[in-house]
C-alpha cells in the first residue's frame, strides 16, 4: 500500500513537471521599438516627430472566439507632447496595426465620454502563411493625455502574427513636440515605450527610440534694396533708399499722403527682408493640396514617415508639410476626422517697433523671386536668392494666427494674378507699380509698432532656399517725420507663449513657434542738418563781431521748407583768459526764408545773448539743410577797419543737388 502511494506521488510530481515545462515552451510575443526620426526646427512648439514602430513576432493564434488581450501602450517623450486636444482628454495622435491601406482603415471610436472601445474577438480568418492573422477589424486607435509629457493609447488589441516570419506592426503616427527651450542632449528628442499590463509571454526590447535631431530652422537677415549685403551705412540720395533718411526729404511721398494711392517710383524699396531655410525643408506647405482648400488628395498612408508627400503631387521634387496623417473621410466622433491636418503651412513673420512718428511702412505682398516681379522696375531681381519658394500675405494677428481650424472660418490670402487686379486684405489696398506684378501692402502700426505675415505655398526640399520681402518706408518732410531707428524682428509665425503654449492644446493653432528672434536696426530718420564754421570772431582790443545765419530751403527750385533751431558752440577765451561762453541754442526756430543777426556784444534775434569778451572759433549747428552764414568783424562803430566772410559748410556737399547743377562750395 504505501508502495502504491508512492507510485501515486511519483505520478503527480511528473504531471506537476510535465505542467511546468508545457508552460514555459508556450511561444513568447517579442516586440522590438524602432523610429524614424525627423529634423525639426529649434524654435518649434509643435513640431512633428519620427514614427515610433513596434514590430511584434512570435506567440500563438488563439481560439475562434476567444477575447483579444488588450494593452496599454504609452510614449513618453523627452519634452513636453503638444498634439491637438480634439476631445479631451482625447488627441490626434494615432496608432496603426499593420499599416492598413486606406480601403481597410478602420479606427476605434469610441462612444462619446468613453476613450476605450469595446473588446475585440478572434473571427479565425486569415490564418495562412502567407498573410498575417487578422481579426475583428479595429486597427487605429487615437492616444489619450496622460500627462504633459505622455501619450497613452488605451485597450489596444494584442494578436499574435504567429505564422512563420511574419510581424505585427504597431505604428505611431503624429506626435508633436515643444522644441522651443527642450533639453535636447546631442540635438536630439527621444521616446519612450512601455506596455501596461500585457499578457505574460510578451517581451518589448529596445524601448527606447530617437525621434528627431533638432536644428536651427530659420536664418533671418536683412539685405539692401538691390538684394545685397545690408551695411548699415548707407546714405541714401533724396530719392534713393539705403538705410539713413533725412527728415526733411520726403521718401515715397504719394504712398504717405493717400491710401488710394498708387505705388509711385520716388523712393522705392528701402531694403528687404531675407527668410533662409536653416536646412533643407524647413519651410513647409499645409499639405498636398492647393493652398486653402479642403483637402481632395489624402494623407492617409500609415508607412509614408510624417511630414513628406506621399504622391509626389506637390511635383517631381514632392514637398514636405506641416500636417500629418489625416483622413478627412472618417468619423467626426473625437474629431478624428480632424486628425493630423494643421491649420496653414509656414508662417513668416515681420515684427517691427521703434518706427518714427508720421511715418508709414509698407511691404511686398509677395516673395520677391523671379516669377513675382517685373524686370527693369523698382521690383528687379536685382541680388534675390533663386527660389522656388513662394509666399504670400495673410490676414492674420499680430502673432501671425488667424486661429481658424479645418472646416471652421477662412484665411484670407492676397495672391492677385495681374498688376490690374487690386486685392485687399485686412481693410487695406495693394498698390501695384507700373508693369510689374507685386503690389505694397500697408503694414499697420500702432505707436510705432506692428507686424506683417506671409504664408509659404510652395518649396523644394531638396535645398535650401531663401525667400525675401520688399519694406518700404513712406513719409512726407512736411507732416514732420519723427526722429530715431527702426527696429524689424524676423521669425516664424505664429507665435505663442505664456499659459499652454508648449503643452496639448484644443484652441492653439498647428504649427505654432517661440519668438527665437533678435532685434535688426532696418532704417533711421535723421535730422537735416548744416554745420556751419565761423574761423575767427572777437569782441576785444575794441573790436565786435556780427553773424548772421540764414535758412534757404525757400527757393524758386521746389525745395521743401524746413525749420530748425541752430545752436551756437564757442571755442576760444574771454577777456582776461576767462573760459569760453558754453554753447546756447535758439529759442524759436528759423523758418525756410528766415535771417538770424546777433553780435557778440549784445546778442540779437531768435532769443541769441550777448557773449562779451570773446575770441575765438564758433561751430554753428542748424537743424534744418541749406543753412548759409556771414561773418563781419569791425571796429566799435566801424571807424577804421571792418572785414566780412562767409561761413563754411562743413558737410559734405557733392551729394546735394536741388537746382540741377553741381554742388553749393560757397564757403571760400
Amino acid at each position: 500500500m504505501s508502495d502504491f502511494r508512492k507510485l501515486l506521488l511519483a505520478f503527480a510530481v511528473i504531471a506537476l513537471v510535465t505542467g511546468i515545462a508545457n508552460a514555459q515552451v508556450v511561444p513568447p510575443i517579442t516586440c522590438g521599438t524602432t523610429a524614424q526620426p525627423l529634423t525639426v526646427r529649434t524654435e518649434g512648439l509643435t513640431e512633428q516627430t519620427g514614427d515610433v514602430v513596434m514590430n511584434c513576432t512570435g506567440g500563438t493564434l488563439p481560439a475562434v472566439g476567444a477575447v483579444l488581450p488588450q494593452v496599454n501602450i504609452s510614449v513618453t517623450l523627452s519634452t513636453n507632447i503638444t498634439n491637438r486636444l480634439l476631445n479631451d482628454p482625447i488627441t490626434d495622435a494615432l496608432l496603426f496595426i499593420d499599416d492598413p491601406a486606406p480601403a481597410a482603415q478602420a479606427p476605434c471610436a469610441p462612444a462619446s465620454g468613453n476613450t476605450v472601445c469595446t473588446p475585440l474577438y478572434y473571427d479565425g480568418t486569415g490564418a495562412s502563411t502567407t498573410s498575417v492573422a487578422t481579426f475583428s477589424p479595429r486597427n487605429i486607435f487615437q492616444g489619450v493625455r496622460q500627462n504633459d509629457t505622455t501619450i497613452v493609447f488605451l485597450g489596444v488589441p494584442i494578436m499574435p502574427p504567429a505564422s512563420g516570419n511574419l510581424v505585427r506592426v504597431y505604428r505611431i503616427k503624429s506626435i508633436r513636440a515643444a522644441i522651443a527651450g527642450a533639453s535636447a542632449p546631442n540635438g536630439q528628442i527621444f521616446a519612450f515605450v512601455s506596455i501596461q499590463n500585457p499578457p505574460s509571454n510578451l517581451q518589448l526590447n529596445n524601448s527606447t527610440a530617437n525621434v528627431a535631431f533638432v536644428q536651427q530652422g530659420l536664418v533671418f537677415a536683412l539685405r539692401s534694396r538691390s538684394g545685397g549685403s545690408f551695411s548699415g551705412t548707407t546714405v541714401p540720395s533724396s530719392t534713393g533708399g539705403g538705410t539713413f533718411y533725412f527728415q526733411c526729404d520726403s521718401y515715397n511721398s504719394s504712398l504717405a499722403s493717400s491710401t488710394s494711392a498708387n505705388y509711385n517710383s520716388t523712393g522705392g524699396r528701402g531694403f528687404e527682408l531675407r527668410y533662409t531655410e536653416g536646412y533643407h525643408a524647413s519651410f513647409k506647405v499645409r499639405d498636398v493640396n492647393p493652398p486653402l482648400t479642403e483637402p481632395g488628395i489624402q494623407q492617409n498612408i500609415p508607412q509614408q514617415n510624417s511630414g513628406a508627400d506621399p504622391t509626389n503631387t506637390c511635383g517631381t521634387t514632392g514637398c514636405v508639410v506641416e500636417s500629418g496623417f489625416y483622413n478627412t473621410a472618417f468619423t467626426t466622433t473625437n474629431g478624428l476626422n480632424r486628425a493630423g491636418r494643421s491649420d496653414h503651412g509656414t508662417r513668416l513673420r515681420a515684427a517691427f517697433s521703434n518706427v518714427p512718428a508720421n511715418v508709414r511702412l509698407y511691404v511686398s505682398v509677395h516673395a520677391l523671386n523671379s516669377a513675382a516681379v517685373a524686370t527693369g522696375s523698382q521690383w528687379s531681381n536685382g541680388g534675390e536668392t533663386s527660389s522656388t519658394a513662394a509666399a504670400y500675405a495673410v490676414a492674420t494677428n499680430a502673432q501671425g494666427a488667424n486661429f481658424s481650424f479645418i472646416g471652421t472660418g477662412a484665411t484670407q490670402i492676397l495672391a492677385p494674378s495681374s498688376a490690374a487686379e487690386i486685392g485687399t486684405l485686412g481693410g487695406n489696398v495693394a498698390r501695384y507699380p507700373s508693369g510689374a506684378t507685386t503690389g505694397l501692402i500697408e503694414v499697420p502700426l500702432t505707436s510705432g509698432s506692428g507686424s506683417f505675415t506671409w504664408e509659404v505655398f510652395s518649396q523644394d526640399p531638396t535645398i535650401v532656399e531663401s525667400i525675401s520681402f520688399a519694406v518700404s518706408p513712406a513719409y512726407r518732410s512736411s507732416n514732420n517725420p519723427g526722429l530715431g531707428t527702426a527696429v524689424v524682428n524676423g521669425s516664424f509665425a505664429p507665435i505663442a507663449s505664456g499659459t499652454g503654449s508648449n503643452t496639448m492644446s484644443s484652441s492653439l493653432p498647428i504649427p505654432r513657434f517661440a519668438d527665437q528672434s533678435v532685434a535688426n536696426n532696418s532704417f533711421s530718420i535723421n535730422v537735416c542738418r548744416t554745420n556751419l564754421l565761423f574761423p575767427f570772431l572777437s569782441n576785444q582790443a575794441g573790436f565786435d563781431s556780427g553773424i548772421a545765419i540764414s535758412n534757404t530751403s525757400a527757393d524758386p527750385f521746389g525745395t521743401s521748407p524746413q525749420s530748425g533751431n541752430c545752436t551756437l558752440n564757442y571755442y576760444g577765451g574771454t577777456t582776461g583768459g576767462g573760459a569760453a561762453p558754453s554753447a546756447q541754442t535758439t529759442t524759436s526756430p528759423l523758418n525756410g526764408g528766415q535771417t538770424m543777426t546777433a553780435s557778440l556784444s549784445s546778442g540779437g534775434t531768435n532769443g541769441i545773448a550777448a557773449t562779451p569778451g570773446f575770441q575765438g572759433y564758433v561751430i554753428a549747428q542748424c537743424n534744418f539743410r541749406y543753412a548759409h552764414g556771414f561773418a563781419f568783424i569791425s571796429d566799435v562803430g566801424s571807424q577804421k577797419l571792418a572785414e566780412g566772410y562767409l561761413a563754411l559748410v562743413m558737410d559734405s556737399i557733392h551729394g546735394v543737388n536741388r537746382t540741377g547743377i553741381a554742388g553749393e562750395e560757397l564757403g571760400e
